[in-house]
């Protein structure tokens, strides 16, 4: 029996023979850049210069109703308290010719003594607002104290808050008359 030789059947190719010494050092730095530029841009505010988030950009968001007034109108908006609890429900309308989508209504409520404020922040029903379409919304919270009031706001889900406009009609009153004979 006789053992190969080592040189017996060779097939060369273009790189066969060739050093490659700085291949792996050449991975291994760029790896570590890659992972130095992924940690500052989570960390530090390294992507708020390359990506164009800036103000302008997220009110470029909200679309705009063609008096040029506020995209939302609210048209009901009433509350109840019971002791320590309180409920807001309201109803707003897309006031633009667009369909907005993932409406927040964000409800700020407050206690008798302003220290404890607690904020709800609840999808519209239905989600896809169309236009001229309406929106409901309600949130309930149980608060330390007496509730003494509350905000209401209307924001994108992961965005910009919504300028909004009052469209409730006025109160109704009832003035007595005095009855004249």
């Amino acid at each position: 029996m006789s053992t190969r030789d080592k040189n017996d059947f060779h097939i060369d190719m273009p790189f066969t023979g060739r050093q490659r010494n700085l291949a792996r050092p050449i991975g291994i730095g760029v790896a570590v850049v890659a992972i130095i530029f992924i940690f500052a841009t989570m960390t530090t505010n390294v992507a708020a210069r390359l990506l164009p988030m800036s103000d302008d950009y997220l009110q470029a968001m909200i679309p705009t109703a063609p008096d040029g007034a506020e995209p939302l109108g609210l048209t009901m908006l009433s509350h109840e308290i019971k002791e320590k609890t309180i409920s807001v429900t309201g109803t707003v309308t897309n006031r633009t010719k667009e369909p907005m989508l993932n409406v927040l209504a964000v409800v700020l409520m407050q206690d008798t003594t302003g220290r404890f404020p607690q904020t709800a922040e609840v999808p519209l029903m239905p989600a896809d607002l169309q236009p001229d379409a309406s929106g409901m919304f309600m949130t309930m919270a149980t608060l330390q104290e007496k509730p003494g009031g509350y905000i209401i706001k209307f924001r994108f889900a992961d965005g910009p808050f919504i300028p909004h406009k009052d469209e409730r009609g006025p109160a109704i009153s009832i003035t007595p008359q005095p009855i004249t004979k």
